[in-house]
């Protein structure tokens, strides 16, 4: 697949991967709409190159705004020929203490904020000329159990339960599902943490493994590959991870 002179619906892109991507595909002659809760960083984005990029306001989480952003989005165009979801959050429990509201805020963002995106891109998407795709940003986490990590972990393996089923749902409707699952990337998310992260990567770096999985119509994106030879590895072999790695991160003073 030549990602080149398609309309391209990206959300959380006014940082990190998706903010590359829109500027990597934005070079690569297409039309990109740019999606973040707040539009100050996207407006700077679209000024440089007007005739590439739409801003469009979302808080994906948001369910009461849908009808709002589905009129905006209209305005803007009339067919998708992708939609890449990058919008997401992280928060780690602790104790576990396992508070329920920060469940409920990471799976709003993370499963019913891709639920939501979904629901808005899929009409347009099934206008498009070409076999349209659908990518979902997902962690190199659902691999492995990580410590502190259950609420983003299994939001994202929620995620990936969900964009599977719709790939089997969508055969027939001319539209590809595809997951892509990052390691660490430095962005303001993953900055936050208190933690070492092997193999770390650039958001232009992650943005070019996405860009170069796609190119060949891989349905699973997993990057960087030392990570994921590393976790496979241990995924086979799972009393290694529990009974020594896993006890290794954790933070002491957790339960």
């Amino acid at each position: 697949m030549d990602i080149t002179g398609k309309t391209i619906w990206i959300t959380g892109a006014s940082s990190g991967i998706g903010l590359a991507l829109a500027k990597r595909l934005a070079a690569q002659n297409n039309f990109i709409i740019v999606s973040a809760r707040s539009s100050e960083k996207l407006e700077v984005l679209c000024s440089s190159q007007p005739d590439k990029f739409a801003v469009l306001p979302m808080d994906v989480s948001d369910g009461e705004a849908l009808t709002h952003v589905k009129e905006l989005l209209s305005n803007i165009t009339d067919y998708l020929d992708m939609l890449i979801m990058c919008a997401g959050t992280c928060e780690y429990d602790n104790g576990p203490f396992l508070d329920s509201e920060l469940y409920q805020r990471v799976f709003a963002t993370n499963f019913f904020g891709a639920v939501n995106t979904i629901q808005l891109a899929l009409p347009l998407l099934k206008q498009s000329e070409n076999r349209a795709t659908i990518v979902g940003v997902s962690s190199l986490s659902t691999l492995v159990p990580f410590t502190r990590a259950e609420a983003y972990g299994s939001s994202k393996a929620a995620l990936e339960y969900f964009l599977s089923s719709l790939r089997v749902d969508l055969a027939t409707s001319n539209i590809d599902v595809t997951i892509v699952r990052p390691g660490f990337v430095d962005t303001p998310l993953t900055q936050r943490n208190d933690f070492e992260m092997p193999f770390i990567q650039t958001p232009e770096e992650a943005a070019s493994a996405l860009i170069d999985g796609l190119n060949k119509n891989k349905r699973v994106i997993n990057f960087p590959w030392r990570m994921v030879f590393t976790l496979k590895i241990l995924y086979a072999i799972p009393w290694v991870w529990f009974n020594v790695i896993a006890k290794k991160l954790k933070k002491s003073g957790e339960l």
